[in-house]
Protein backbone atom coordinates (compact mmCIF):
# COMPACT_ATOMS: atom_id res chain seq x y z
CA UNK A 1 0.00 0.00 0.00
CA UNK A 2 1.44 3.38 -1.02
CA UNK A 3 2.13 5.69 1.92
CA UNK A 4 1.61 9.45 1.83
CA UNK A 5 4.61 11.44 3.18
CA UNK A 6 3.76 12.46 6.74
CA UNK A 7 5.60 15.79 6.45
CA UNK A 8 3.37 16.86 3.54
CA UNK A 9 0.27 16.01 5.50
CA UNK A 10 1.43 17.80 8.63
CA UNK A 11 1.97 21.06 6.74
CA UNK A 12 -1.69 20.97 5.70
CA UNK A 13 -2.94 19.92 9.15
CA UNK A 14 -0.96 22.64 10.92
CA UNK A 15 -2.86 25.23 8.87
CA UNK A 16 -6.35 23.86 9.36
CA UNK A 17 -6.25 22.84 13.02
CA UNK A 18 -6.51 26.48 14.14
CA UNK A 19 -10.35 26.36 13.96
CA UNK A 20 -11.87 24.26 16.79
CA UNK A 21 -15.57 24.80 16.03
CA UNK A 22 -16.02 22.96 12.76
CA UNK A 23 -19.05 21.02 14.02
CA UNK A 24 -20.96 24.16 14.98
CA UNK A 25 -20.03 25.84 11.71
CA UNK A 26 -21.06 22.77 9.73
CA UNK A 27 -24.47 22.66 11.42
CA UNK A 28 -25.06 26.38 10.87
CA UNK A 29 -24.18 26.18 7.18
CA UNK A 30 -26.31 23.09 6.69
CA UNK A 31 -29.25 24.84 8.39
CA UNK A 32 -28.98 27.80 6.02
CA UNK A 33 -28.91 25.49 3.02
CA UNK A 34 -31.88 23.52 4.32
CA UNK A 35 -33.92 26.70 4.68
CA UNK A 36 -33.21 27.51 1.04
CA UNK A 37 -34.46 24.05 0.03
CA UNK A 38 -37.57 24.33 2.20
CA UNK A 39 -38.60 27.56 0.49
CA UNK A 40 -38.83 25.60 -2.78
CA UNK A 41 -40.83 22.71 -1.33
CA UNK A 42 -44.43 22.40 -2.53
CA UNK A 43 -47.25 20.76 -0.57
CA UNK A 44 -47.09 17.62 -2.74
CA UNK A 45 -43.36 17.13 -2.06
CA UNK A 46 -42.17 18.50 -5.38
CA UNK A 47 -39.62 21.29 -5.70
CA UNK A 48 -40.48 24.46 -7.59
CA UNK A 49 -39.53 24.21 -11.25
CA UNK A 50 -37.90 20.78 -10.87
CA UNK A 51 -39.15 18.00 -13.12
CA UNK A 52 -36.34 15.42 -13.38
CA UNK A 53 -34.78 13.01 -10.90
CA UNK A 54 -31.51 14.91 -10.54
CA UNK A 55 -33.26 17.62 -8.48
CA UNK A 56 -34.68 15.12 -6.00
CA UNK A 57 -32.55 12.11 -5.22
CA UNK A 58 -30.40 13.73 -2.49
CA UNK A 59 -33.15 15.85 -0.94
CA UNK A 60 -34.72 13.24 1.39
CA UNK A 61 -31.35 12.57 3.02
CA UNK A 62 -30.54 16.28 3.15
CA UNK A 63 -33.79 17.21 4.88
CA UNK A 64 -33.65 14.21 7.18
CA UNK A 65 -30.09 14.84 8.35
CA UNK A 66 -30.71 18.59 8.81
CA UNK A 67 -33.66 18.00 11.13
CA UNK A 68 -36.70 18.15 8.83
CA UNK A 69 -38.03 14.57 8.73
CA UNK A 70 -41.65 15.46 7.88
CA UNK A 71 -40.51 17.40 4.82
CA UNK A 72 -38.09 14.62 3.91
CA UNK A 73 -40.99 12.14 3.92
CA UNK A 74 -42.97 14.44 1.61
CA UNK A 75 -40.16 14.57 -0.94
CA UNK A 76 -39.68 10.81 -0.70
CA UNK A 77 -43.39 10.27 -1.30
CA UNK A 78 -43.22 12.47 -4.38
CA UNK A 79 -40.15 10.63 -5.69
CA UNK A 80 -41.79 7.23 -5.16
CA UNK A 81 -44.93 8.35 -6.99
CA UNK A 82 -43.18 10.15 -9.84
CA UNK A 83 -39.93 8.26 -10.53
CA UNK A 84 -40.04 4.78 -8.96
CA UNK A 85 -40.86 1.94 -11.36
CA UNK A 86 -42.36 -1.44 -10.55
CA UNK A 87 -38.99 -3.25 -10.66
CA UNK A 88 -37.26 -0.78 -8.32
CA UNK A 89 -35.58 1.16 -11.12
CA UNK A 90 -35.97 4.93 -11.42
CA UNK A 91 -37.07 7.07 -14.35
CA UNK A 92 -33.99 9.11 -15.26
CA UNK A 93 -35.53 10.93 -18.23
CA UNK A 94 -33.91 14.31 -18.70
CA UNK A 95 -30.86 13.58 -16.52
CA UNK A 96 -27.83 14.08 -18.75
CA UNK A 97 -25.42 11.89 -16.77
CA UNK A 98 -27.88 9.11 -15.92
CA UNK A 99 -26.54 6.49 -18.31
CA UNK A 100 -22.99 6.98 -17.01
CA UNK A 101 -23.78 6.79 -13.30
CA UNK A 102 -26.81 4.56 -13.56
CA UNK A 103 -27.49 3.64 -9.91
CA UNK A 104 -26.05 6.60 -8.04
CA UNK A 105 -29.52 8.13 -7.46
CA UNK A 106 -30.87 4.76 -6.30
CA UNK A 107 -28.17 4.59 -3.65
CA UNK A 108 -28.88 8.05 -2.23
CA UNK A 109 -32.61 7.33 -2.10
CA UNK A 110 -32.09 3.94 -0.48
CA UNK A 111 -29.96 5.56 2.22
CA UNK A 112 -32.53 8.30 2.79
CA UNK A 113 -35.39 5.78 2.94
CA UNK A 114 -33.53 3.67 5.52
CA UNK A 115 -32.82 6.70 7.70
CA UNK A 116 -36.50 7.70 7.54
CA UNK A 117 -37.70 4.20 8.45
CA UNK A 118 -39.24 3.57 5.04
CA UNK A 119 -38.20 -0.06 4.99
CA UNK A 120 -40.45 -1.22 2.14
CA UNK A 121 -39.19 1.49 -0.19
CA UNK A 122 -35.58 0.95 0.88
CA UNK A 123 -35.89 -2.79 0.27
CA UNK A 124 -37.26 -2.26 -3.23
CA UNK A 125 -34.49 0.15 -4.19
CA UNK A 126 -31.77 -1.99 -2.58
CA UNK A 127 -33.03 -5.04 -4.47
CA UNK A 128 -32.52 -3.16 -7.72
CA UNK A 129 -29.05 -2.05 -6.60
CA UNK A 130 -28.10 -5.67 -6.09
CA UNK A 131 -29.00 -6.48 -9.70
CA UNK A 132 -26.08 -4.18 -10.61
CA UNK A 133 -23.62 -5.83 -8.22
CA UNK A 134 -20.75 -7.84 -9.69
CA UNK A 135 -20.27 -10.65 -7.19
CA UNK A 136 -16.96 -11.65 -8.79
CA UNK A 137 -15.21 -8.30 -8.29
CA UNK A 138 -17.43 -6.89 -5.52
CA UNK A 139 -18.02 -3.68 -7.47
CA UNK A 140 -21.22 -2.14 -8.81
CA UNK A 141 -21.92 -1.53 -12.49
CA UNK A 142 -22.04 2.20 -13.13
CA UNK A 143 -23.27 1.87 -16.72
CA UNK A 144 -24.65 -0.71 -19.12
CA UNK A 145 -21.16 -1.47 -20.43
CA UNK A 146 -20.07 -3.01 -17.12
CA UNK A 147 -17.87 -0.12 -15.95
CA UNK A 148 -17.17 -0.12 -12.21
CA UNK A 149 -15.95 3.02 -10.46
CA UNK A 150 -15.27 4.32 -6.97
CA UNK A 151 -18.18 6.72 -6.49
CA UNK A 152 -20.87 4.29 -7.63
CA UNK A 153 -19.44 1.30 -5.75
CA UNK A 154 -18.94 3.28 -2.54
CA UNK A 155 -22.40 4.83 -2.52
CA UNK A 156 -24.19 1.63 -3.51
CA UNK A 157 -22.11 -0.26 -0.97
CA UNK A 158 -23.21 2.15 1.77
CA UNK A 159 -26.86 1.92 0.72
CA UNK A 160 -26.77 -1.89 0.78
CA UNK A 161 -24.98 -1.87 4.12
CA UNK A 162 -27.64 0.38 5.63
CA UNK A 163 -30.38 -1.79 4.11
CA UNK A 164 -28.93 -4.90 5.80
CA UNK A 165 -27.07 -6.55 2.90
CA UNK A 166 -23.75 -7.17 4.65
CA UNK A 167 -22.37 -9.63 2.10
CA UNK A 168 -22.91 -7.14 -0.71
CA UNK A 169 -21.21 -4.44 1.35
CA UNK A 170 -18.32 -6.78 2.07
CA UNK A 171 -17.85 -7.21 -1.66
CA UNK A 172 -17.75 -3.44 -2.16
CA UNK A 173 -15.10 -3.13 0.56
CA UNK A 174 -13.05 -5.82 -1.18
CA UNK A 175 -13.40 -3.96 -4.49
CA UNK A 176 -12.07 -0.76 -2.89
CA UNK A 177 -9.18 -2.65 -1.32
CA UNK A 178 -8.23 -4.19 -4.67
CA UNK A 179 -8.61 -0.85 -6.48
CA UNK A 180 -6.30 0.88 -4.00
CA UNK A 181 -3.73 -1.91 -4.31
CA UNK A 182 -3.80 -1.54 -8.11
CA UNK A 183 -2.86 2.17 -8.01
CA UNK A 184 0.40 2.62 -9.94
CA UNK A 185 1.42 5.97 -8.40
CA UNK A 186 -0.66 7.88 -5.85
CA UNK A 187 1.63 10.88 -6.15
CA UNK A 188 0.34 11.23 -9.71
CA UNK A 189 -3.28 10.82 -8.67
CA UNK A 190 -6.06 8.31 -8.17
CA UNK A 191 -7.40 6.08 -10.93
CA UNK A 192 -11.06 5.42 -10.13
CA UNK A 193 -12.46 3.34 -13.03
CA UNK A 194 -12.22 -0.37 -13.75
CA UNK A 195 -13.34 -1.71 -17.12
CA UNK A 196 -14.46 -5.29 -17.81
CA UNK A 197 -11.63 -7.35 -19.23
CA UNK A 198 -9.15 -4.51 -18.72
CA UNK A 199 -9.14 -3.71 -15.02
CA UNK A 200 -7.97 -0.36 -13.72
CA UNK A 201 -7.83 2.05 -16.63
CA UNK A 202 -6.79 5.59 -17.45
CA UNK A 203 -9.13 5.90 -20.43
CA UNK A 204 -8.19 9.22 -22.00
CA UNK A 205 -6.48 10.38 -18.76
CA UNK A 206 -9.27 12.92 -18.19
CA UNK A 207 -11.06 13.53 -14.89
CA UNK A 208 -13.54 10.84 -15.92
CA UNK A 209 -10.83 8.27 -15.17
CA UNK A 210 -8.07 9.97 -13.16
CA UNK A 211 -7.98 12.38 -10.23
CA UNK A 212 -4.90 14.15 -11.54
CA UNK A 213 -2.76 15.32 -8.62
CA UNK A 214 -1.02 17.85 -10.87
CA UNK A 215 -4.17 19.67 -11.99
CA UNK A 216 -6.71 21.90 -10.22
CA UNK A 217 -10.47 21.20 -9.87
CA UNK A 218 -10.28 17.44 -9.87
CA UNK A 219 -12.84 14.90 -8.64
CA UNK A 220 -11.52 14.96 -5.08
CA UNK A 221 -14.77 13.37 -3.89
CA UNK A 222 -13.39 9.98 -4.94
CA UNK A 223 -11.02 10.09 -1.95
CA UNK A 224 -13.86 10.95 0.42
CA UNK A 225 -16.79 8.79 -0.64
CA UNK A 226 -14.62 5.67 -0.48
CA UNK A 227 -13.53 6.59 3.05
CA UNK A 228 -17.11 7.25 4.19
CA UNK A 229 -18.28 3.82 3.07
CA UNK A 230 -15.22 2.04 4.43
CA UNK A 231 -15.62 3.71 7.84
CA UNK A 232 -19.28 2.67 7.97
CA UNK A 233 -18.38 -0.84 6.91
CA UNK A 234 -15.57 -1.03 9.47
CA UNK A 235 -17.93 -0.08 12.28
CA UNK A 236 -20.65 -2.51 11.17
CA UNK A 237 -18.32 -5.44 10.54
CA UNK A 238 -15.52 -4.88 13.05
CA UNK A 239 -12.99 -5.05 10.19
CA UNK A 240 -10.20 -2.73 11.34
CA UNK A 241 -8.36 -3.10 8.03
CA UNK A 242 -11.27 -1.32 6.34
CA UNK A 243 -10.76 1.64 8.69
CA UNK A 244 -7.07 1.75 7.83
CA UNK A 245 -8.00 1.70 4.16
CA UNK A 246 -10.42 4.60 4.72
CA UNK A 247 -7.53 6.61 6.15
CA UNK A 248 -5.30 5.62 3.25
CA UNK A 249 -7.82 6.91 0.72
CA UNK A 250 -8.28 10.16 2.64
CA UNK A 251 -4.60 10.81 3.17
CA UNK A 252 -3.76 10.13 -0.48
CA UNK A 253 -5.58 13.39 -1.25
CA UNK A 254 -2.59 15.24 0.23
CA UNK A 255 -0.75 14.66 -3.06
CA UNK A 256 -3.25 16.86 -4.93
CA UNK A 257 -3.10 20.57 -5.65
CA UNK A 258 -3.75 23.35 -3.15
CA UNK A 259 -7.49 23.53 -3.89
CA UNK A 260 -8.10 19.94 -2.80
CA UNK A 261 -10.12 20.88 0.31
CA UNK A 262 -11.54 24.17 -0.95
CA UNK A 263 -13.62 23.26 -4.00
CA UNK A 264 -17.13 21.81 -4.26
CA UNK A 265 -15.60 18.47 -5.20
CA UNK A 266 -14.06 18.26 -1.71
CA UNK A 267 -17.36 17.96 0.16
CA UNK A 268 -17.22 14.19 0.40
CA UNK A 269 -13.67 14.34 1.79
CA UNK A 270 -15.13 16.17 4.80
CA UNK A 271 -17.85 13.54 5.16
CA UNK A 272 -15.41 10.65 4.87
CA UNK A 273 -13.03 12.30 7.30
CA UNK A 274 -15.81 12.95 9.84
CA UNK A 275 -16.91 9.32 9.87
CA UNK A 276 -13.33 8.06 9.89
CA UNK A 277 -12.35 10.43 12.70
CA UNK A 278 -15.32 9.25 14.78
CA UNK A 279 -13.57 5.88 14.94
CA UNK A 280 -9.88 6.86 14.87
CA UNK A 281 -9.97 10.04 17.01
CA UNK A 282 -6.72 11.30 15.50
CA UNK A 283 -5.99 14.99 14.82
CA UNK A 284 -5.01 14.33 11.23
CA UNK A 285 -8.46 13.05 10.30
CA UNK A 286 -10.33 15.77 12.18
CA UNK A 287 -8.20 18.40 10.47
CA UNK A 288 -9.53 17.32 7.10
CA UNK A 289 -13.07 17.91 8.35
CA UNK A 290 -12.13 21.42 9.46
CA UNK A 291 -10.51 22.19 6.12
CA UNK A 292 -13.55 21.10 4.12
CA UNK A 293 -16.07 22.85 6.39
CA UNK A 294 -14.10 26.05 5.90
CA UNK A 295 -13.91 25.47 2.16
CA UNK A 296 -17.63 24.82 1.70
CA UNK A 297 -18.47 27.77 3.93
CA UNK A 298 -16.48 30.10 1.70
CA UNK A 299 -18.41 28.83 -1.33
CA UNK A 300 -21.92 29.20 0.15
CA UNK A 301 -24.07 31.89 -1.44
CA UNK A 302 -25.79 34.62 0.53
CA UNK A 303 -29.19 32.93 0.21
CA UNK A 304 -27.87 29.71 1.73
CA UNK A 305 -27.55 27.73 -1.49
CA UNK A 306 -24.43 26.65 -3.33
CA UNK A 307 -23.74 27.58 -6.92
CA UNK A 308 -23.25 24.69 -9.33
CA UNK A 309 -20.38 26.42 -11.17
CA UNK A 310 -17.27 24.27 -11.14
CA UNK A 311 -19.09 21.20 -9.88
CA UNK A 312 -20.23 19.66 -13.14
CA UNK A 313 -19.56 21.14 -16.55
CA UNK A 314 -18.75 24.85 -16.59
CA UNK A 315 -22.22 25.82 -17.88
CA UNK A 316 -24.78 23.17 -16.83
CA UNK A 317 -27.69 22.73 -19.19
CA UNK A 318 -30.06 23.46 -16.32
CA UNK A 319 -28.20 25.54 -13.75
CA UNK A 320 -31.24 25.79 -11.47
CA UNK A 321 -31.51 22.02 -11.13
CA UNK A 322 -27.76 21.68 -10.69
CA UNK A 323 -27.97 24.20 -7.83
CA UNK A 324 -30.67 22.07 -6.18
CA UNK A 325 -28.52 18.96 -6.55
CA UNK A 326 -25.40 20.58 -5.13
CA UNK A 327 -27.19 22.34 -2.28
CA UNK A 328 -28.97 19.17 -1.20
CA UNK A 329 -25.67 17.29 -1.16
CA UNK A 330 -23.87 19.89 0.93
CA UNK A 331 -26.79 20.17 3.36
CA UNK A 332 -26.59 16.40 3.85
CA UNK A 333 -22.82 16.25 4.15
CA UNK A 334 -22.40 19.29 6.40
CA UNK A 335 -25.18 17.98 8.63
CA UNK A 336 -23.22 14.75 9.00
CA UNK A 337 -19.98 16.65 9.63
CA UNK A 338 -21.74 18.67 12.30
CA UNK A 339 -23.19 15.82 14.32
CA UNK A 340 -21.98 15.53 17.91
CA UNK A 341 -22.25 11.74 17.65
CA UNK A 342 -21.57 10.54 14.13
CA UNK A 343 -24.11 8.13 12.65
CA UNK A 344 -21.31 6.22 10.96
Amino acid sequence: MTRVPRLALMREWKIVMSEPNEQTQARDRAARGAEWLLKLLESDGSLQGAKALDAYYKSPAALCFSGHPAEAHRVLDYVAGRFLQANGDLDGTGVGWYDRFRIYPHAWLTWGAVELGRTDLAAKLAAFLQTRHNAETGGFLADDEGTEEIMTTSMAGLACLRAGHMETARGAARWLKDTFAMQPDLTRGLLHVRKPGIGLTEGDSSVWYLVNANELRQWYFQYGISAAFLAAYAKASGDTSALSLAQAYLHASAHCREDRYRTPQAGKIGWGAAWTNSLTHVPEDRALVTAVVDGLGALQCGDGSWNSAGVYEENPADAAVARLDVTAEFVALLSLMGEEKARV
